[in-house]
């Protein structure tokens, strides 16, 4: 799962494994099969898990009611399968596997806050239909495209929604405090620092990786410390509390009681 800025990665290591040579635009600073000659990037691969775990959280403590809520949890998990065949593999199938479903989550998100907040404005059903097309035609061109050009227009549209998906956020947050649920709109400060620590160790591990591998001469760290792995970890979670924040709102527009605690640093929402 990449963030903001993209900028491909060099290989480190063209060991041969059960997957053969790598297919996919992008591969990433871990070295490859060096824990087992059937999985291509170790850490990467296992660390995808933290979406399928998180995104199933999502999807079974919706207390919205919502069909809409549980299918974006649902798309979350979709994403983490993705990212594991990707990471384990590194061929191009894989790739799309976890990259497309990305997209459908997100429109997803993006759908579910917009038809929130403007309901007296937006015609649900039209402007799902308009998203949903959008969205087939965008990845319709992503895996259709190969190498950098791939790369970098998968990364156009996934950051643009991005974009969307946290000012759509950043309005419930304040919508949320207007209404005096600051303990709910602290959710999107929590959620977008996560996310920004995320972007950060992506940032590093794909455009630094000669100083950061463990490996190489110029490397500052004895060992690779696996930042593209802490991305999809601390990403996921990020992602929760922007999730857990919208399904407040939902409630507060439409007058659904509810409560929001927290298991260690998982929030839960649950109807009251």
């Amino acid at each position: 799962m990449p963030p903001i800025i993209p900028v491909l990665a060099e290989s480190i290591n063209d060991s041969p494994g059960y997957w053969g040579t790598v297919t996919s635009s992008v591969d990433w600073c871990e070295k490859n099969y060096e824990w087992t000659p059937y999985i291509a990037e170790f850490f990467n691969s296992w660390s995808s898990l933290a979406m399928v775990l998180l995104g199933e959280a999502c999807a079974r403590m919706n207390p919205t009611g919502q069909f809409a809520y549980t299918l974006l949890g649902r798309a979350i998990t979709a994403v983490g399968i993705g990212s594991w065949l990707f990471h384990a593999t590194l061929k191009y199938p894989m790739q799309m596997m976890d990259e497309l479903p990305m997209l459908w989550a997100l429109s997803i998100f993006c759908h579910i806050a917009v038809t929130s907040r403007y309901a007296h404005v937006v015609d649900r059903r039209r402007f799902g239909w308009a998203l949903a097309l959008w969205t087939m035609g965008v990845s319709l061109l992503t895996a259709g495209f190969s190498g950098r050009l791939q790369f970098f227009l998968f990364q156009f549209s996934f950051n643009g929604l991005s974009i969307a998906m946290l000012y759509l956020c950043w309005r419930a947050k304040r919508d949320l405090e207007d209404s005096g649920m600051r303990h709910v709109a602290a959710l999107f400060a929590r959620g977008l620092k996560l996310y920004l620590l995320a972007a950060t160790v992506w940032l590093i591990d794909t455009n630094l990786c000669t100083y950061v591998n463990g490996d190489a001469p110029a490397s500052v760290l004895p060992f690779n410390v696996q930042l593209h792995a802490w991305w999809h970890v601390l990403a996921s979670l990020g992602l929760v509390y922007l999730v857990v924040l919208m399904m407040g709102h939902y409630c507060l527009v439409n007058d659904v009681p509810f409560k929001l605690r927290y298991v260690l640093v998982f929030p839960h929402i649950h109807a009251n």
